[in-house]
């Protein structure tokens, strides 16, 4: 397969683009190509700077069977101010422009279309539990989200078959959210964070690429699917498994208080609130998952 990764330099990117290597003709589309040349150094794949003129970019897009988007700056990078806010929305919305303004001029079609997006679409619950068929929820994250899937609508012009991933927090040895989680574990000072009653929906990297990979290879499966191990976690049970996993204790809690102070908004939506979320539709498609609780996800990447 040709296959059209757009936005592929971050941790899911970048693994993704691992598994296709070598196995498929890959084009990977990037603003940051000197920092792509260097991360992938002789992967064998071709990498395109997005400001490059647009008949090389046709050229590059052309006789594709489907294209992956993952363009979007980093949530957690930096703290929510107004201007970092526009910045999240623009580095989302301006590639879906992009791409589709390429593939109306040059009359481009894709087998599928893969779009990324993320579970904060639901906004937050302490109890309740999601799937697919629910609506868009409340909060900062919640209305980024619908926003960035509806700029999405646009791609359904230029294929047969759009599907789009709410991912959930993804858990990896090689970055994300996990590293920074067990620091103060490292110190012996690991524990939960606010109340720990909060829901943390997550997923192994090694998940994440295998349902990405699952939706490519199943021509019959397009629309929303949640990629979220089926066992969601409260915050507290999570920090006794890093704990476990670390053989550090996890008794030194983190008041939701020193979170805001530090974060702002950005703990109250990211570290202090939860939602459990499932991931049906995957489930009912046949995806058997490698890491579905949250004790073999991390024995597998902590060991």
């Amino acid at each position: 397969m040709k296959i059209v990764v757009s936005g592929g330099t971050g941790l899911i990117g970048s693994a993704l683009l691992k598994r296709l290597a070598g196995k498929n003709d890959v084009v990977l589309l990037t603003r940051r190509t000197e920092e792509a040349h260097k991360q992938f150094e002789g992967a064998g794949f071709h990498i395109l700077d997005w400001n490059q003129p647009e008949e090389q970019l046709f050229a590059a897009l052309d006789n594709s069977d489907a294209l992956i988007n993952l363009s979007g700056a980093g949530i957690a990078d930096h703290r929510w101010t107004a201007r970092r806010k526009a910045a999240l929305l623009k580095s989302r919305i301006e590639p879906i422009r992009k791409l589709t303004h390429l593939m109306q001029v040059a009359d481009l079609r894709f087998g599928m279309i893969m779009q990324a997006s993320a579970i904060g679409y639901y906004g937050f619950h302490d109890e309740q539990f999601f799937t697919e068929s629910d609506a868009a929820g409340k909060g900062y994250l919640a209305g980024l989200t619908a926003e960035w899937e509806e700029a999405a609508q646009s791609f359904k012009a230029f294929t047969n078959r759009l599907v789009l991933i709410r991912t959930g927090v993804v858990f990896s040895a090689d970055g994300g959210a996990l590293k920074p989680m067990m620091l103060p574990f490292r110190f012996y000072l690991g524990g939960k964070m606010g109340s720990g009653r909060q829901w943390v929906s997550w997923i192994d990297i090694e998940d994440q690429i295998g349902a990405m990979l699952f939706l490519i290879a199943n021509q019959s499966l397009e629309g929303v699917y949640n990629l979220t191990a089926p066992q969601a976690v409260r915050q507290k049970e999570l920090a006794s498994a890093i704990g476990k996993a670390m053989k550090r204790p996890s008794w030194m809690p983190v008041p939701a208080f020193a979170l805001k102070l530090i974060m702002g908004q950005m703990a109250d939506e990211m570290l202090l609130k939860g939602t459990y979320v499932k991931p049906e539709r995957l489930l009912k498609a046949g995806y058997q998952f490698q890491s579905p609780d949250i004790h073999t996800a991390l024995k597998h990447i902590i060991g």
